[in-house]
């Protein structure tokens, strides 16, 4: 696989491109609890216009933000090093295009998800660099852009908009002999290749099932999500504070945001300061504006961040209150798209806030992306969790002496209206780690 390397030692400084306060809340609207708390910690030890709020006082004042022109504190946004936004800035500013293109670029750096991959359409992308970047260009010049550095950045396969764009580009950077063939099974049958139906395939496509057996093999050596080179593989062993708790209380469910994030104000002592106007030199008037300015910034952005959540909880917990209730039976079928359609923000928001956080619920502490289910098939109602706990069931209820097969399974699927194919139901016992028929007949 073709990496392109970056090993010189570069000077140029991380530019910023999308405003203050758009990268603000980007990074704090993936921060789990205990994150806000030490970026919170850290901001009161370096602001001396912060202070804490004791438990006793009403919580997050209204602040009045002072405006500079030279304010431009990136203390509250720098990225660690080893981020993919920041690698990638670092490659843009050296590449051999104009500046409004990097500027293009690097507001792009700052909108890929989790996985590495550009979460919004070119029309999406088009009207926030006009909105909040004022840059303009036309969709033609920004495809033709977003294809060139496909191809100059690494890790290969960024900027992709799916896994089926990026695995395409990392097989055309390693020059694969079959890449034509290649990209019609990743277009057309990659959920089959995923499931080794390689007659499927070869019958659809006209395609020699060694050559089939080849894609899968190169496919297994490329990087199905370009961000993870960045992943942590430090485990921590700390228990997950919970984002809010979920309470049944008469047959109703109650949800209440965790309280447990630190509540901070802009000091009254140094806005009075900044008010008696002519007694300060110049250089500490201007300090404390942008101390207070980043203050009043930080203050706003985390409010934004508890609204957001929780009307994120609510929307799940009304979709999902059987399941948290009566248990995984009862788990219906919920994308991130519908989420984000409803409460109208985009889905890179939605997962952003539910990747790796956590719920306390009636059923114990549970990963919000639990709570996303896909259905068991594009003709049944329900989910997929609900399907599998149904066969889990049925097998614990068999005779042991003539134990189901998958199509006796299927069968009483069909009876229950659930029509799943049969190699689903395999693909199911799996996942249950229940074996065959065979395996299981009592001997």
């Amino acid at each position: 696989m073709v990496k392109i390397s970056f090993k010189q030692k570069i000077q140029q400084s991380q530019k910023s491109y999308l405003s203050l306060e758009s990268k603000l809340f980007i990074k704090l609207i993936k921060l789990n609890i205990d994150e806000i708390n030490d970026l919170l910690e850290k901001e009161l030890g370096d602001n001396p216009c912060l202070e804490e709020i004791p438990d006793q006082e009403v919580a997050f004042e209204k602040n009045t933000t002072y405006q500079s022109e030279e304010f431009n504190n990136e203390s509250l946004i720098q990225y660690e090093e080893n981020n993919i936004t920041h690698y990638l800035i670092k490659q843009i500013n050296h590449l051999n295009i104009t500046e409004k293109e990097k500027r293009i670029l690097a507001s792009l750096a700052y909108l890929l998800d989790e996985k590495g991959f550009l979460a919004y359409s070119n029309k999406e992308i088009i009207l926030i660099l006009k909105k909040q970047e004022d840059l303009n260009i036309l969709e033609i010049d920004f495809e033709e852009l977003i294809l060139r550095a496909q191809r100059l950045l690494d890790p290969p396969g960024i900027l992709a908009r799916d896994i089926k764009e990026s695995i395409k580009i990392q097989l055309e950077l390693s020059n694969n002999q079959d890449f034509k063939e290649f990209s019609k099974i990743i277009d057309l049958h990659l959920n089959e290749l995923a499931n080794k139906d390689f007659k499927t395939i070869s019958k659809s496509l006209n395609l020699h099932p060694s050559k089939i057996r080849k894609c899968l093999e190169d496919l297994s050596e490329l990087n199905m999500e370009p961000a993870n080179i960045f992943y942590s593989t430090k485990q921590s062993t700390k228990s997950p504070e919970p984002e809010a708790y979920v309470l049944l209380q008469n047959n109703k469910l109650i949800i209440q945001s965790n309280k447990k994030i630190k509540k901070i104000k802009v000091s009254h002592y140094y806005k009075k300061m900044l008010s008696h106007k002519g007694k300060l030199e110049k250089d500490v008037k201007d300090y404390l504006k942008e101390k207070i300015n980043s203050g009043s910034l930080l203050i706003k952005t985390i409010m934004e961040r508890e609204e957001m959540y929780k009307q994120v909880f609510n929307s799940l917990v009304e979709v999902q209150k059987d399941y948290l209730i009566k248990g995984e039976r009862h788990l219906k079928p919920l994308k991130l798209s519908d989420i984000s359609t409803k409460l109208d923000v985009h889905e890179s928001t939605i997962s952003r806030i539910t990747s790796n956080k956590y719920i306390s619920t009636p059923r114990g502490m549970i990963n919000m992306k639990s709570l996303f289910n896909n259905k068991a098939s594009a003709s049944s109602d329900e989910s997929s969790a609900a399907v599998r706990d149904i066969i889990r069931e049925m097998v614990e209820k068999e005779n042991k002496n003539s134990p189901l097969t998958d199509d006796e399974i299927r069968n009483n699927l069909v009876n229950k209206k659930i029509l799943i194919a049969r190699r689903t139901i395999a693909k199911y016992r799996n996942i249950l780690r229940i074996p065959s028929s065979n395996k299981r007949r009592k001997q």
